[in-house]
């Protein structure tokens, strides 16, 4: 079996710091194109990366015969407009999260995929970290043994901190901004201007820890209220699922460290998940477990492990295995669902 042969639809600071350095590592994999309209961006990385073939467009990409299949790392605002096309033209592709501007943009991208016969994975790198999966076995476990009791509580909440860690800065060029002069954004449009801005910051940050409780916890989540605030991802969201209140907060705070959680509470104890810095190469998610009957807890270790890189290696293995991805779009289009829901039933404050 041959290399997984991968174009790449920008190559800006996330698709270079986040993305290409992990495909470029993966002996299963060839990055054999770009498409940049930063002219001297694309040709510096080209150069760095040994990257024979470089476009303006991702609409060539669709056209290249030897490309399987892209990673598009833009705002999420632009998925949609690079996608579709791409999975038209039978390109699994990799896109950023959260899904797309709306709910309906979202479903046009699947549908682009099935015509097309592709994959479409989002990235909630969240579900590849290794502490992460470790509290999913765990959780799964007490589900299934009843040995914590029911569930009881959910609480998950994102304040931000410092996402880049000291990481080394990505190539630039001194190319001008470039515009995409035939995009139009795609936020609902039932939503005033104000509120599909607030919209945009809620689904950034809040996207992963949603789609983070639906990983860890199975069953349909549905909104039941919440308190917006306009300009900022300040936010207090209450949802249920299955009789079990969801609590969903954050605000964006400055400090030195990542400071978010998802606790998971059972009648007899609960399991904590302290997801790291983004960008922090070195940190899974810290996992502790404590059981109410003994008066103990359990911290669970995992390797020194970067989530970006495991899903990046997850998306080559399903390509070259026809796997469906974990983060697939079928599943994460529920993301988009309850997020616009919590907007139909917001109270703005």
């Amino acid at each position: 079996m041959g290399k997984v042969k991968i174009g790449f639809a920008g190559v800006g600071f996330m698709g270079q710091i986040a993305h290409l350095r992990n495909y470029v590592r993966n002996e299963q994999c060839e990055v054999v194109a770009i498409a940049e309209p930063r002219q001297e961006l694309a040709l510096k990385v080209a150069e760095r990366y040994g990257i024979s073939k470089i476009y303006k467009s991702h609409l060539e990409l669709a056209e290249d015969p030897d490309v399987e299949a892209v990673v598009a790392s833009q705002p999420h605002l632009l998925n949609g407009h690079i996608a579709i096309p791409l999975l038209r033209a039978g390109k699994s592709v990799f896109i950023e999260k959260p899904m797309a501007g709306s709910y309906e943009e979202a479903v046009e991208m699947l549908e682009a995929a099935d015509a097309g016969g592709a994959k479409l994975m989002v990235g909630f790198m969240k579900r590849y970290d290794e502490g992460v999966n470790l509290a999913k076995d765990r959780l799964d476990a007490f589900r299934a043994s009843k040995e914590m009791g029911g569930q009881v509580f959910i609480n998950a909440y994102c304040f931000g901190g410092d996402w880049i860690r000291g990481v080394e800065g990505p190539l630039t060029g001194d190319d001008p901004e470039v515009s995409n002069l035939d995009f139009r954004p795609r936020n609902p449009d039932w939503m005033s201007p104000a509120q599909q801005e607030a919209f945009n910051l809620y689904m950034n940050i809040f996207a992963h820890n949603i789609n983070l409780v639906r990983y860890l916890f199975p069953g349909r989540i549905e909104a039941r209220a919440a308190l917006l605030r306009e300009g900022t991802f300040q936010q207090s969201t209450l949802l249920e699922s299955d009789g079990v209140p969801i609590n969903l907060y954050g605000a964006p705070v400055r400090a030195s460290w990542w400071e978010e959680k998802t606790e998971l509470y059972f009648d007899n104890g609960w399991v904590r998940v302290m997801t790291p810095s983004p960008l922090s190469q070195q940190d899974s998610a810290r996992v502790e477990i404590y059981r109410g009957d003994r008066a103990e807890a359990t911290l669970l270790d995992s390797r020194p492990s970067w989530a970006f890189r495991r899903q990046a290696d997850h998306f080559v293995d399903c390509i070259a295995n026809n796997l469906t991805p974990r983060s697939n779009g079928e599943d994460c289009l529920e993301d988009m669902r309850i997020m616009e829901d919590v907007f139909r039933k917001g109270q703005w404050m």
